[in-house]
């Protein structure tokens, strides 16, 4: 029997999803995701697998010349049964030197994000994000 969620846990795992996205630890990231996870980013028009996701944010934004700076606003949480639980919270992120698919490096600044990550856990017990949505009010880059 899986052992039920809390909603600390679930911050917890949102804090480190972050703490490893802004580290820039590619397989880390990797395995934030479930195998039939879905996600939207914040400039998506339809959603990709998580395992696609991470790849490409590891294409984008893990080079040694880019820079990640992220600041998280509070984070609420829904238990909605045992396992699955429901994070939603702003963010604030600014990269700087973005790879991008002209070969140009971006910035890009998003002040006023938003975030909603699923998270349940797999057949062995790991706390995985199964649906993420990211979007913001003001996606700007330069």
């Amino acid at each position: 029997m899986l052992e039920k969620l809390t909603a600390d846990e679930v911050q917890a795992e949102v804090r480190r999803f972050w703490s490893v996205f802004s580290g820039k630890a590619a397989e880390g990231l990797k395995g934030f995701y479930g195998g039939e996870s879905s996600v939207f980013g914040t400039s998506s028009t339809r959603s990709e697998p998580g395992s696609l996701a991470a790849a490409r944010r590891q294409r984008e934004y893990f080079t040694a010349q880019t820079t990640l700076k992220v600041q998280l606003g509070m984070i609420e949480v829904v238990l909605l049964s045992e396992s699955p639980a429901v994070a939603s919270y702003t963010f604030q992120l600014h990269a700087s030197k973005v790879a991008s698919g002209l070969g140009k490096a971006q910035e890009e600044d998003i002040k006023q994000g938003r975030a909603t990550q699923v998270f349940a856990r797999d057949v062995e017990g790991k706390l995985r994000i199964v649906h993420e949505h990211l979007s913001t009010v003001d996606h700007l880059k330069a």
